[in-house]
Parts: C-alpha cells; structure tokens; sequence
C-alpha cells in the first residue's frame, strides 16, 4: 500500500467520508510549466451529516501525534497485543537488542501499517 492508501484507510477507519482526490495548484506555481498537485479530502468525523465541506485528510503516515490519536482507539486487549507484536516484527532483533526501545522508536508509518494489519485492512 501506498502512503496514500494507508492515510485513506486510516481516515476512513476514523470516521472520514466521501474521501476523494482532487487536482489543486500550490501557490507560487505556474500551472502551464508544473501542471496541478492531488491531495486527498473527505467530510471530517465531527462534520454535520449533511455537511459538504471537505477537509485534506491527515498525514497518518508521517504523523507520530496522529497515530498517537489512532492507537487510543484500540480499546481491546487483544488487539492492543497485536499491535505490539506487530511493531515488533518490522525488525528482527538481535541478541542484546532491547525490544521495547524498537517498539517506542517506531515510525509513523511502521505504526500506521501495524495499525491497518491489526483492524484488518491492510492489504
């Protein structure tokens, strides 16, 4: 999965509706030399139901505060576990490695995927 694919899952995992790309021009650009930049957007969870107001979705992926936010929305044990277990395995330790500071040194994304593979939506 793409940087992309993970933040939409998550998003979307979180409450984010109607998430969609659209084409956008940075400031300072020249349209017809760089053509337009794609950002992802989607209703925020909080919004109105009847809300049309589109927000860029967060950058769970590079994001350590986010997927602080994220990884309290695992209330189960077991999942919790999972997690865990899954931060550990992006890397084998060696003997004498202390695994808890693998898993508190984790990356934004390492945790955003550890996330997606315990919800079930890695792919």
């Amino acid at each position: 999965m793409t940087n992309y694919d993970i933040n939409i899952a998550i998003a979307e995992h979180c409450g984010w509706r109607n998430i969609k790309e659209i084409d956008y021009q940075p400031i300072g650009t020249d349209p017809y030399i760089d053509g337009p930049d794609q950002m992802w957007v989607g209703i925020h969870p909080e919004s109105d139901s009847d809300s049309d107001e589109y927000e860029v979705i967060p950058d769970y992926c590079n994001d350590l505060n986010l997927m602080h936010d994220v990884e309290n929305t695992l209330e189960d044990p077991i999942q919790q576990s999972f997690y865990a277990e899954y931060l550990g395995d992006f890397n084998s330790f060696e003997k004498g490695e202390y695994p808890t500071f693998r898993f508190v040194n984790s990356t934004a994304k390492e945790r955003a995927v550890a996330f997606l593979k315990v919800v079930g939506k890695w792919e």
